[in-house]
C-alpha cells in the first residue's frame, strides 16, 4: 500500500501529463491511502474546474473519486502532524500526508519535489516509484 497526495490523485481521473503513469501506479497498487484533507484539496480543484466545465461533470467526478479513494482514508494523529510540520517546516497539508505515511511505514507518492528532496527515503514521484517497483 502507498499514501498518495493531491498532486497525484487527480491524474487517475483527469487527463494530463501523468495520467498514464498514475493509472499504471494504481494498477500496480490500488490500495491507496489518504488523509481526509485530500477531500478538501480535490473539492477545491473540482470547484475551479466546474466554473469552466459545469456542475454536472464535477458531481460525477466527485462521486467517482470518493468511490475509489474514500474507503482507504485514515486520519493521521493531529498532534504528531503538528509536530511533524513544525519540526520540518511543512504546511499542515504536507504534514498530514507525511505523518500518515510515516505512521503506516508506507511510501508517500507526491509530485511535490520539495517533499521528495526533504524525505528522499519516504516521498517519491510517480515515475521514480514506478521505476523502483519494476
Amino acid at each position: 500500500m502507498i499514501v498518495v497526495d493531491a498532486t497525484v490523485v487527480p491524474f487517475l481521473f483527469l487527463e494530463g501529463e501523468l495520467t498514464a503513469a498514475v493509472r499504471d501506479l494504481h494498477a500496480l497498487d490500488p490500495g491507496w491511502v489518504t488523509p481526509p484533507i485530500l477531500n478538501h484539496e480535490i473539492l477545491h480543484l473540482l470547484v475551479r474546474l466546474g466554473v469552466r466545465e459545469g456542475i454536472e461533470p464535477m458531481e460525477g467526478l466527485w462521486r467517482e473519486i470518493r468511490s475509489v479513494i474514500g474507503p482507504n482514508q485514515q486520519v493521521p494523529d493531529p498532534v504528531r502532524s503538528l509536530r511533524f510540520g513544525i519540526d520540518h517546516g511543512l504546511s499542515g497539508y504536507e504534514a498530514q500526508y507525511l505523518c500518515l505515511a510515516e505512521s503506516l511505514n508506507f511510501p508517500l507518492i507526491s509530485e511535490d519535489q520539495r517533499l521528495q528532496g526533504l524525505f528522499p527515503k519516504r516521498a517519491f514521484g510517480v515515475l521514480d516509484f514506478l521505476r523502483l517497483r519494476n
